[in-house]
């Protein structure tokens, strides 16, 4: 598997989980033909980049709680 730091992680996480509450959000209207597919695909990636962060945080233990990089009470 590649490396990737821990402040890249970061980042993907972030921005993962800023498109599953992005495509969370959409209503009926402004959804479009494989927008719920698109959804399952970033959660799917959203919990294997949990993953992966859990065992950054081993290796660099400066990095943020994940719960704080999704918004997410612990």
């Amino acid at each position: 598997m590649p490396e990737i730091g821990g402040w890249t992680l970061v980042m993907a996480v972030q921005a993962i989980e800023t498109e599953i509450r992005r495509l969370r959000g959409l209503t009926n209207e402004k959804a479009v033909p494989g927008d719920e597919l698109l959804l399952v695909d970033y959660e799917t990636a959203a919990e294997e980049l949990e993953a992966a962060y859990e065992d950054a945080v081993r290796v660099q233990p400066n990095l943020p709680p994940y719960a704080q990089l999704v918004n997410r009470r612990e």
